[in-house]
This record gives C-alpha cells, sequence and structure tokens, in this order.
C-alpha cells in the first residue's frame, strides 16, 4: 500500500513537471517577438501618418477620413475573421497579414520618393489595414491556447498585452525622434522591416494539428459562422462575457475615447502636455496590471476576479470623472488602466480555456467584434448627448456608474460567470 501511494505521488509529481515555462516555448517565444513587431510597426505607421496629415499637409479637419477608413472595414470583416481563422491556418493568416502589411509600406516609401503624397494616399493605405487587421487580431487570440499549456494561458495573454501596451507608450516617442531627425521614408521603411521581420517569426512557428480541422473545412463556410454563434448563445458564461464587453466599450471606452481631450481643456483648463500625461497614464496603469496578472498567473477563479476588477474599475472612472485636478486625474486613471487589464486578461485566457479548440476562432472573433464593433456607436451617442449640452464629465459620470451597476449585477446574480476558470 505504501508503495503504492509513493508510485501515485511520483505519478502526480511527474505530471506537474510536464507543464512547460513559457519562456522555453519556441513558439510562444516566436509569437512574441512577432507581437512585439507588430505592434511596434502599427504605432509607429499610426502616428506618423496622423502627424504628416497635421504637420506637413495640413489638414487636421481630414483626420476623420483615416480613422473611419481603418475602423469601418475592420468592423465589417471582424464579423467573418473568427470563421476564418478556424478554417485556414491561424498562422498563415497572421504571416499573410504581417506580409501584405510590410510590402504596402514598401509601397508607400516609394511613392514618398517618386510620387506626390495626398490625403487619400494615407485613406488607401488605412483602408487595407484594417481589412488585414480585422484577420490578423481574430487569429492572434485564437493561436494563443493552440501553442501555450492552458496553465499558461493566463501568463501568455498578459505577456502580449504588456508587449501591446509598452508600445502604445514607446512607439510615438521614438517615431517622433525617427522624424525629428531623420524624415517619413525612414520611419515608414523602418515600419515595414519590422513587419516583415514579424512575418517571417509567424511563419517558422509549427501548431500542431487539430483532429477537427477537417470536419470543419467539410462545411459551408456559412454553415460553419453560424455554428459559431449558435455555440456563444447556447453558452450562458461566453454570452454573459459578450454582454459585458459590448457593455462597457458602449458606456464607458467610447465617451473615454472622445472625452479625454475635451475633459483637459473644459474641467483641467489643461493644454496638450496635459492631455499627454493623461494617455500616458492610463497606458501605464494597463501596463502595471498586465504585469500583476502574468506574475501571479492567475489561472483559478478568473471570473471572479474579472468582475471584481472591472466594478473597481468603474468606480477609478467614476472618480476621474469628478477630479479637479492633473494629478488626481492621473492617479485615476492608472488605477482605471490597471483594473482595465486585470478585468479582459482573465476573461480572455478564461474564454481560451473552457471553449473547444474547432470554436477558437469564431468565439474570439465575437468576442472582438463585441469589444471594437460598437465603439463607433458610442462616439455617435457621446456626440449627441454633447451636442444637447450635457457637459463630458457628467457623461464619462453616467456611463461608469451605468457599469459598476451591471457588473455588480452579474457578479451577484450568475455564479456560473464568477466561477469560470
Amino acid at each position: 500500500m505504501t508503495g503504492k501511494n509513493v508510485a501515485v505521488k511520483e505519478e502526480l509529481e511527474g505530471l506537474t513537471e510536464q507543464v512547460p515555462s513559457i519562456f522555453k516555448n519556441r513558439n510562444f517565444l516566436f509569437l512574441w517577438a512577432a507581437a512585439l513587431l507588430s505592434s511596434f510597426g502599427i504605432s509607429f505607421f499610426l502616428f506618423s501618418e496622423s502627424w504628416y496629415i497635421v504637420n506637413v499637409l495640413n489638414l487636421e479637419a481630414s483626420l476623420g477620413f483615416i480613422y473611419i477608413a481603418s475602423s469601418v472595414p475592420r468592423i465589417i470583416f471582424m464579423v467573418i475573421s473568427g470563421t476564418v481563422a478556424d478554417r485556414v491556418s491561424k498562422t498563415k493568416i497572421m504571416f499573410v497579414s504581417d506580409f501584405s502589411r510590410s510590402i504596402l509600406l514598401g509601397g508607400l516609401v516609394l511613392w514618398f520618393v517618386f510620387g506626390d503624397i495626398t490625403l487619400w494616399t494615407f485613406v488607401g493605405v488605412a483602408f487595407v489595414f484594417g481589412i488585414l487587421d480585422a484577420f490578423f487580431w481574430a487569429a492572434e487570440s485564437a493561436v494563443i491556447p493552440s501553442i501555450i499549456h492552458k496553465d499558461n494561458l493566463t501568463r501568455g495573454n498578459s505577456i502580449i498585452q504588456m508587449t501591446n501596451q509598452a508600445s502604445f507608450i514607446l512607439a510615438p516617442m521614438l517615431a517622433g525622434l525617427i522624424i525629428a531627425f531623420g524624415n517619413y521614408e525612414i520611419v515608414f521603411a523602418t515600419t515595414a522591416v519590422m513587419l516583415l521581420v514579424a512575418s517571417v517569426l509567424i511563419y517558422l512557428i509549427r501548431v500542431p494539428l487539430s483532429s477537427s480541422s477537417d470536419s470543419i473545412t467539410e462545411k459551408s463556410f456559412w454553415s460553419s459562422f453560424k455554428e459559431g454563434v449558435q455555440y456563444v448563445r447556447n453558452s450562458r458564461p461566453l454570452m454573459l462575457i459578450v454582454l459585458t464587453t459590448i457593455f462597457l466599450n458602449l458606456f464607458l471606452v467610447g465617451p473615454m475615447t472622445m472625452g479625454l481631450p475635451l475633459f483637459v481643456k473644459s474641467v483641467l483648463g489643461g493644454n496638450a502636455v496635459d492631455f499627454s500625461l493623461l494617455e500616458a497614464s492610463l497606458a501605464g496603469g494597463m501596463l502595471i496590471g498586465a504585469i500583476v496578472i502574468g506574475v501571479f498567473n492567475v489561472s483559478r477563479n478568473r471570473g471572479h476576479i474579472a468582475l471584481l476588477a472591472l466594478i473597481v474599475a468603474g468606480l477609478a472612472f467614476i472618480g476621474f470623472s469628478f477630479a479637479e485636478t492633473l494629478l488626481l486625474s492621473m492617479v485615476m486613471l492608472v488605477i482605471f488602466g490597471a483594473c482595465l487589464s486585470c478585468c479582459n486578461i482573465p476573461f480572455i485566457s478564461a474564454v481560451q480555456g473552457m471553449i473547444e479548440e474547432s470554436m477558437l476562432g469564431r468565439v474570439m472573433g465575437l468576442i472582438s467584434l463585441a469589444s471594437m464593433g460598437l465603439i463607433p456607436v458610442s462616439y455617435v451617442i457621446t456626440s449627441l448627448v454633447l451636442s444637447m449640452g450635457i457637459s463630458i464629465n457628467t457623461i464619462m459620470s453616467a456611463g461608469a456608474i451605468l457599469l459598476v451597476l451591471y457588473s455588480t449585477f452579474v457578479y451577484v446574480k450568475f455564479t456560473e460567470l464568477r466561477e469560470i476558470t
């Protein structure tokens, strides 16, 4: 009996040892490096094209065309991007996306040298970028569970999130330095090289073949798409996550994105430097939250943690909307950003761990659509409310209060969402 117990103990210890370190995972390291280069490259491009339009073309009022050109196709193609990711190799989708963007930016550099760059040049590039983005992000979210152990999902997602947040903070500064001491051709050429190297790294990733891949491709495209929608509808935890994502982006992210510059001007009476400090505080808070989640590698009760973090995020944003000093505003945004990461990463990791591999692309695509699809609608609603004479801090506080009430209701009422792992 003793010998049997020892054998069982040794077997359990062996199983524990079989969980590999994420930093020894060749596929994940390639994906991490590719994500770093891709996010830096995209941030380089977005900053440089915006600054060129404002500073060289002197068409500040036309920046909206760029945002529309990139966001509308991204939203439209996100509807089907997850289905494509389940039917085609996810790494091939990511490779084609980054490689195509690299070639496109290489052409833009040649246009700078030999042609005459106009606003519509950037509108066209932004339109293609939007389409490629839609397929890239759905494939990236779906490929992570295929290359790392499920116990490392939270850490893997947090590392990717840290990389993205770091790029949003550092890339604009680096791009600005390149423009200041070089020119636009150099910064766009650098971006093209980053995306090209990222595509090569993605090409080197080897994803294990899924046993269900053949059964997916045997079905028609629209049958696969409807199957994914039905799969989400039949899972109450997934439906609640989608609804929570919609609620967050409709009532909070939209007013926050539009409201920050208005808040700085009308409430704080600040300038561009104050605005940049608030943006840096938000990004820094999200980076801190991603680091905390990654260090602790939360693998249990992720729904519980995510909902509590969402409630605290809403309370912090209420505090921000009533702040009257720059320092207090920055502190509230750091807390808000940290809690936002502590909400998003556990939710994503829980979804990746609970759904079937054959459904990964479709589910992550639908969640991405819920995350980004309603932001333009939120912009429209915020603009309409502002036109009625309601102040931006009132709009932001009202949205945050609604989010806190909703999150508290879900936390108390739906135990299955609170207990998902």
